[in-house]
């Protein structure tokens, strides 16, 4: 079963797959992937996915969706954040988790579909930065009563916002509002996964799920999307130009073009993004080269995730992988010696990593002294 008390119904402008893997009969293996990152759709689209996925009632998919959000960076937000339509549930579980900070909480204070329940939970807070930013965001201060209150009866609130606030009050909002005298503790965030050692996994389900089995369950929906449809109606020197100029949806697509030139020009795109590199290597239907070319780029691979994905891909060569095993967690460590879609030779390295982290250095045995 899917998750429980899922969100409204996304709107119609999402991709045509998210309603499919939110779906209360999805099957397990594709809420794995999707929570793992794994499919080729649009960053703020994946991130809805795993949001919702949190409260899946299958702990597995849970945690592999909060492990994934875990992972997302401040400046990584920042892009979707400027955008208009970001969903408000996307900015409202990475403001209330702490993960966004400098520019990026400033676009996200600012922008309109930040729900008041987000700017509330900042209110509360003892950051005066941030409070000043609330503070500056006068039309909500002002539509808002209750965020006005919690921001006045904030110790931390400095004089000149104070004063702003008693002036905002006194021209635009005509009247003083009652204090709130006890203000409610904010949502607790999600706990965390307990460092433990994993339950078994029966071998069937532990094995990550390819994604051209996903694409085959989905096929018809994936082939009546107007992306696919145009891309296959283009020949190889308009989707070379597509590569570099289209959109996030478009290179998903692309990427796994039969044409290698088209997927090599991909990855050369102004406009890629973190997000979707960590997808790429995730993809396990695109070329050797494409993940070789991934796994080279300095900057890229200097992302926990894309390294990770890397590794966990069993298309991805393991002269290219296995320098990377060293910087994983131990968690993910423990997952891939048990994986048996990765190359032996990366499963045994895993195992040593791991064995060599957990296991208590030998004591040396000295002569007893008589």
């Amino acid at each position: 079963m899917s998750a429980e008390a899922a969100p409204a119904a996304p709107p119609e402008s999402r991709h045509p797959l998210v309603a499919k893997i939110l779906a209360a009969d999805a099957p397990k293996p594709i809420r794995l992937t999707a929570a793992r990152g794994a499919l080729p759709l649009p960053a703020h689209d994946l991130l809805y996915i795993q949001i919702c996925l949190l409260r899946d009632s299958d702990p597995e998919v849970a945690g592999e969706a909060r492990a994934t959000l875990d992972k997302q960076t401040s400046e990584s937000l920042l892009s979707l954040f400027k955008d208009p339509a970001c969903d408000p549930l996307v900015l409202d579980h990475f403001i209330r988790h702490g993960r966004v900070t400098g520019r990026s909480l400033e676009i996200a204070i600012a922008h309109p579909s930040t729900p008041d329940p987000a700017l509330e939970h900042l209110a509360m807070g003892e950051n005066a930065e941030t409070l000043s930013l609330i503070v500056t965001n006068e039309v909500r201060v002002i539509s808002n009563p209750r965020l006005l209150a919690l921001l006045r009866d904030n110790p931390k609130l400095s004089p000149d916002n104070r004063r702003r606030l008693d002036e905002l009050e006194r021209d635009y909002v005509g009247r003083k509002y009652e204090k709130v005298r006890e203000a409610p503790a904010p949502e607790p965030a999600a706990a965390p996964e307990p460092e433990e050692p994993l339950p078994e996994v029966p071998p069937e389900e532990d094995v990550p799920l390819d994604l051209p089995d996903i694409e085959s369950i989905f096929e018809e929906d994936l082939r009546n999307t107007p992306a696919f449809q145009k891309i296959m109606k283009l020949n190889v020197s308009e989707r070379l130009n597509l590569a570099m100029k289209g959109s996030a949806e478009e290179r998903a697509i692309l990427i796994r073009d039969t044409a290698r030139m088209v997927a090599m020009q991909v990855l050369k795109s102004p406009k890629l993004g973190e997000q979707e590199v960590c997808s790429f290597a995730n993809m396990r239907n695109v070329s050797e080269e494409v993940l070789r070319t991934i796994g080279s780029h300095r900057e890229w691979t200097k992302k926990y995730a894309v390294a990770h994905a890397l590794v966990r891909n069993p298309k991805t060569p393991p002269g290219i992988s296995l320098p990377f095993l060293a910087r994983l967690g131990t968690r993910d460590l423990k997952i891939i010696q048990g994986d048996k879609n990765v190359p032996e030779i990366l499963r045994r390295q895993a195992r040593n990593i791991f064995l060599a982290r957990t296991q208590p250095p030998k004591k040396l045995l000295g002569k007893k002294s008589h």
